[in-house]
């Protein structure tokens, strides 16, 4: 199950258009592992919690995944090239997944409260 597919880059990643097939499919495989990883499963969609906004998180995942840390995405061609030399004064984000796990952790945590059973007394078993 992928939360986010190649029909959904045009909407949520126009960029990617101009991606090789190759490279769409890894970074989108990985976008979509990693979301899965941090969610534990697949989620109830609800108001609250809308398969769009789960949709945004794995495409931003995507776009970091696929940029990299040192690159960027062509907007004309869609390859992935060095967006600039490496030296001390290219900023590096120590975690740049964080804010997607961030993203994905109202999801985990909706994801464990479905799973979750109750006892006769009250108990919640996770």
């Amino acid at each position: 199950m992928a939360f986010l597919v190649d029909d959904d880059l045009k909407k949520y990643n126009p960029e990617a258009v101009n991606m090789t097939e190759g490279d769409k499919v890894k970074f989108l495989n990985r976008a979509n592992s990693f979301a899965f990883g941090v969610i534990g499963g697949v989620p109830k969609y609800t108001p609250e919690l809308p398969e769009e906004q789960l949709k945004a998180a794995v495409a931003l995942a995507f776009e970091i995944l696929a940029e990299g840390q040192e690159a960027q995405t062509n907007s004309v061609n869609g390859n992935i090239t060095e967006a600039a030399p490496n030296g001390h004064y290219v900023r590096k984000a120590e975690e740049p997944l964080a804010i997607v796990e961030k993203m994905l952790l109202p999801y985990k945590e909706a994801f464990i409260r479905q799973n979750a059973t109750t006892a006769d007394n009250g108990i919640m078993f996770l």
